[in-house]
């Protein structure tokens, strides 16, 4: 055989080998490509329906009358409810209660639509609230209201619990968790529905 002919055939030969190998690689490619755009795909679908089912959420609770829900406190094994539309006054109504042995304040701001219970012993001595006008939380630009304690004459803040003025200014009130429920619930729970 003849050098250029040789020559001819091992170039044949290496460009199929050259193409079968490369369309090899390619292939592993695609599929890997293949894979990540079916994962995302499945990404895309499963982040729609999250979107749907936020939609869906919020058109519902645009519907509730916040002034039917229930907050629910639990302390020392008691619990208690609160119809935010007893609260839901004006001026708003501040419940000063006790739940156990536990003597609490369960509060609605409507200015920023806050329901918060604290515990009411400051320093060993249990305070009673009223409501007073609302006002700008010192240092920053939200309006809520607040509430005075009979016993110091303190002011304080609803939404984060803390006196801003008075001899009490700077102290906090322990937080007390709550929940809020529909009626059908509470009923089903059979717990103390608090009265004005």
């Amino acid at each position: 055989m003849n050098l250029k002919v040789l020559a001819g055939v091992l170039l044949v030969v290496g460009l199929v080998l050259g193409f079968a190998g490369g369309k090899v690689s390619t292939s592993g490619q695609l599929n890997e490509l293949t894979g990540k755009v079916t994962s995302l795909s499945e990404q895309v679908k499963a982040s729609e329906g999250l979107k749907n089912q936020l939609a869906e959420n919020k058109a519902q609770l645009d519907k509730l009358n916040v002034n039917e829900l229930y907050g629910l406190v639990k302390v020392d094994g008691k619990a208690k409810a609160y119809k935010i539309g007893d609260m839901n006054k004006m001026p708003p109504l501040i419940a000063n209660d006790i739940v156990g042995n536990t003597p609490i304040i369960v509060s609605w701001c409507p200015l920023c639509d806050t329901l918060t219970a604290y515990d009411r012993r400051v320093d060993g001595k249990t305070l009673t609230f009223k409501a007073e006008e609302a006002r700008k939380i010192p240092g920053t630009d939200i309006e809520n209201l607040h509430f005075r304690d009979l016993e110091t004459n303190s002011v304080w803040a609803q939404g984060p619990g803390i006196a801003v003025e008075g001899t009490k200014k700077g102290t906090e009130l322990k937080s007390i968790a709550i929940q809020l429920f529909n009626k059908d619930r509470i009923d089903k729970m059979g717990v103390d529905v608090w009265k004005p």
